[in-house]
């Protein structure tokens, strides 16, 4: 997701240039079971890229809302997602 222009290029029209895009790396965590988790590799693999990292985990309770939670988050994010995309 780089940006469309040369950011070297200095006769560029910024004006009308839209902002860039960067990527962001999003990481639904779940309760570990017996203290296994992979969110520490996948932590140190984002930001060894400089890749922006974000970590999001539900509140605490049954397993069914636990899966509920991390559910409507993805689906609030695609409904946004496909609404930003349409501007």
């Amino acid at each position: 997701l780089a940006a469309r222009a040369n950011p070297d290029d200095f006769f560029r029209d910024r004006v009308e240039e839209p902002p860039a895009l960067h990527a962001r790396v999003v990481l639904l965590r779940d309760r570990p079971i017996a203290g296994l988790t992979a969110a520490p590799a996948a932590r140190d693999l984002a930001l060894s890229h400089d890749t922006p990292i974000s970590e999001l985990e539900p509140d605490p309770g049954g397993e069914l809302e636990t899966l509920a939670e991390l559910i409507a988050i993805t689906d609030f994010a695609a409904v946004y997602l496909a609404l930003a995309s349409r501007a």
